[in-house]
């Protein structure tokens, strides 16, 4: 069951299986962001550029259910339920992507889209977020092993 202008496909192209992912009927539940098009499409596109690229590439990818403040200047975490057992539709997904390049350094990007149609020509720079902002909302910590000192940049700025 899938909401107008949603994509039913799962939220990962079969060109980043892993044999860790769950069944794919049960992504199918997963609706609303186009994983496979669009700006998220853009996002899986420059990770997959990291992995040809570099040593090694880390994802973490998820939900979020993030609070808007409504007219009456109070936030409040509303969020669309879809099919008759209710799923939850996150109101924005995140990506993590740690990047080991071939020197042996860290980069760390972390990014928030909206789960709602956005322009494909939006740049991929307007949605980096501070990773505690998502280790916060998502009730994670990410990466929390690495060392600090191995971290060269993260979203693009020097250490």
């Amino acid at each position: 069951m899938t909401r107008p202008g949603s994509n039913p496909r799962p939220p990962a192209s079969g060109a980043d299986a892993l044999t860790t992912r769950p069944p794919k009927r049960l992504l199918l539940l997963y609706v609303g962001l186009g994983f496979n098009r669009g700006i998220w499409n853009n996002l899986e596109k420059y990770v997959r550029a990291k992995v040809r690229k570099n040593r090694n590439v880390y994802v973490c990818t998820g939900p979020l259910y993030l609070p808007r403040k409504e007219g009456d200047g109070k936030l409040y975490v509303k969020y669309e339920v879809i099919g008759h057992n209710h799923v939850a539709v996150p109101t924005h997904f995140f990506k993590v992507v740690l990047i080991e390049d071939n020197n042996g350094d860290f980069e760390m990007l972390s990014f928030v889209l909206p789960n709602q149609a956005m322009p494909d020509n939006t740049p991929l720079k307007n949605f980096l977020v501070p990773v505690d902002s998502i280790e916060k909302a998502a009730g994670l910590l990410l990466f929390n092993s690495l060392p600090k000192t191995k971290l060269k940049s993260v979203n693009g700025k020097k250490i």
